[in-house]
């Protein structure tokens, strides 16, 4: 693509009058109507190109028992191209055979000022590359299927109707200071807790706004604010093994975030469960009825259920190379039975709360879709990347890469308990096959707040159907006499979304779970490209004969020397002076 700078001069002139409301807007669809015109020989041409521009403020901390560990504020902007040579039905994307790359340009950040020449002089020289590299990329794709049979030849991208949503940016105003106060005085709360090892308050405020338009016609503009706290803790059994506790509060309005009383009596509640967690006895091996009460209700079937309502498209690849994709567990079964028949799971983009999005990454608006009726599967989260089966999206376009997710999950059942009565029926079950004890599990970890190092163990200990679930971090031995016990050291085994059709009884209660998804094993928080916030709202759930094992780890040692005091009050006396 060439030009010099008296036509780049002339077209910014030519469009000058519309800069007025949003220089970078307006800049961006002129550069993207100039792209449409890329030619390079007799070679591939675009057949859609969208421009997206992510930027904003963020302030973040985080405190350690009662001291600041750090404080910051910065900006961002962060463009995204995507663009398509060849035609709907066959493009240059959904390629595993590598992807061509175009010219490397210099780029840099992207500028952080309003100025539309600049902004359009940085999307000319990526529009450039990215359209180099498409043509390299496409090339491979047909030398790749010259030298293979598809059994299937699915359309490699589906059209989409034009969509406007413009929403005015109203920047957000954040008292940092205030903040780094506030996470330290709650920080503090762990002092009371000699026994912790660490333990880590970090707040974070992100006031964004996204930017994008395509060539189909399709414009949007619209404000994306989110708030954050996370309080962790851990500490260390007597035998070595580490245990830990988290709390996570989020929110899309930064004026109306967390109370310092709120925060505090979460650090409160943490800390006195790692205490009671080190203390706790090990668990042993367990095959009978379990038990998800409260938040592991929709903690399990967010990782369970919504992580696999979706359809893996398995890509074009060389001759004899390695399929790339997994399928996930519930693909094949639509118009089968995943769950009892009093089930109903309902995804609402629609829906006030923290999962509404009027619009996906992709352009396409949301609708409520039945997924799961009478406790047949119906349908999945689709994009508008074609899958078997299905050529059309519907709106669940929420995370890099075009990747679907969730947004408000419903799951409803018409015939509940009360948990007294779901307490019951497991004791009744563990008397009728001469157990001593059922299984109740009140938290699970997830999003997982867990080391890199200890999700490799989770993934590992999965072995040959890798297959895993987050740990349990609140896990209760219910015993005959209805008595009660919390335990350690055990993960679940054999639990998958096939298991869903083992569930024997769900709750008169309503637990709703907010949380990031990032596509990372256990949504582990840090972690993955991007995230999509999601609600999963779930009854608790009894499912039967599941399996837990207990950890086997080798486990770290104890400190040498024992922690120093966190107050005045529990310091030793001073050494006399000399």
């Amino acid at each position: 693509m060439r030009f010099c700078s008296r036509q780049f001069a002339a077209l910014f002139l030519s469009t000058a009058s519309v800069f007025a409301a949003d220089p970078l807007f307006d800049g961006m669809k002129a550069e993207l109507q100039r792209a449409q015109t890329l030619s390079l020989g007799q070679l591939d041409k675009p057949y859609y190109i969208s421009y997206g521009l992510d930027e904003g403020r963020v302030w973040s901390g985080s405190a350690t028992f009662g001291g600041l560990v750090s404080s910051s504020s910065s900006r961002f902007r962060i463009p995204e191209i995507r663009l398509r040579v060849g035609d709907y039905k066959f493009d240059n994307m959904n390629y595993a055979g590598g992807f061509g790359g175009g010219p490397r340009y210099d780029l840099r950040a992207f500028p952080l000022e309003d100025d539309p020449l600049v902004a359009r002089h940085y999307y000319w020289l990526a529009t450039d590359s990215a359209y180099k590299g498409a043509l390299q990329t496409i090339a491979r794709k047909r030398a790749a299927l010259r030298n293979i049979t598809q059994n299937e030849a699915l359309p490699d991208f589906a059209p989409a109707p034009k969509f406007t949503l413009l929403r005015e940016f109203k920047p957000a105003t954040f008292d940092s200071k205030a903040w780094d106060d506030r996470i330290r005085k709650v920080s503090g709360v762990f002092n009371a807790f000699p026994a912790l090892r660490t333990s880590l308050v970090e707040y974070s405020a992100v006031d964004g706004f996204h930017r994008f338009v395509s060539t189909e016609g399709t414009e949007v503009e619209r404000q994306e604010s989110l708030g954050s706290v996370q309080i962790r803790a851990s500490g260390q059994a007597k035998d070595g093994m580490i245990v830990r506790d988290w709390a996570l509060f989020y929110a899309t309005d930064l004026s109306k975030l967390f109370p310092e009383a709120d925060l505090s009596k979460a650090a409160t509640q943490v800390g006195e469960q790692v205490v009671k967690l080190a203390a706790a006895p090990l668990g042993e091996n367990y095959s009978g009825p379990i038990m998800f009460e409260g938040i592991a209700a929709p903690q399990l079937l967010a990782e369970v259920l919504g992580r696999n309502l979706h359809i893996t498209r398995k890509l074009v690849g060389p001759p004899g190379a390695a399929s790339q994709s997994v399928a996930t567990e519930l693909e094949g079964r639509r118009g089968v039975r995943i769950m009892p028949e009093s089930f109903d799971v309902v995804d609402d983009p629609t829906k006030p709360g923290f999962g509404h999005e009027e619009v996906d990454d992709e352009g396409v608006p949301g609708k409520p879709l039945q997924l799961v009726e009478k406790g047949v599967l119906k349908d999945f989260l689709r994009t508008r990347t074609p899958v078997r089966g299905y050529n059309e999206s519907n709106g669940r376009a929420r995370l890099s890469g075009g990747n679907p997710a969730p947004s408000n999950l419903i799951i409803t059942a018409k015939e509940t308990s009360s948990l007294a009565d779901l307490k019951k029926k497991i004791i009744d079950l563990c008397q009728q096959r001469g157990l001593t004890y059922g299984i109740i599990i009140r938290k699970m970890d997830f999003p997982s707040t867990a080391p890199l190092e200890e999700a490799r163990k989770i993934l590992s200990a999965a072995g040959a159907s890798g297959r895993a679930v987050s740990q349990p971090l609140y896990v209760y031995k219910l015993y005959l006499d209805g008595r009660e016990e919390l335990i350690r050291g055990v993960r679940i085994r054999g639990l998958n979304a096939r298991s869903l059709k083992d569930i024997l009884a769900a709750g008169n209660d309503t637990n709703t779970l907010n949380y990031l998804e990032n596509g990372a094993p256990f949504a582990l928080l840090g972690y993955g490209g991007s995230s999509a916030s999601v609600s999963v709202a779930a009854p608790s759930v009894v499912i039967d004969d599941l399996e837990l094992i207990k950890i086997d780890d080798e486990q770290p040692s104890l400190p040498i020397a024992p922690a120093p005091a966190l107050s005045l009050e529990t310091a030793p006396p001073a050494a006399p002076a000399r």
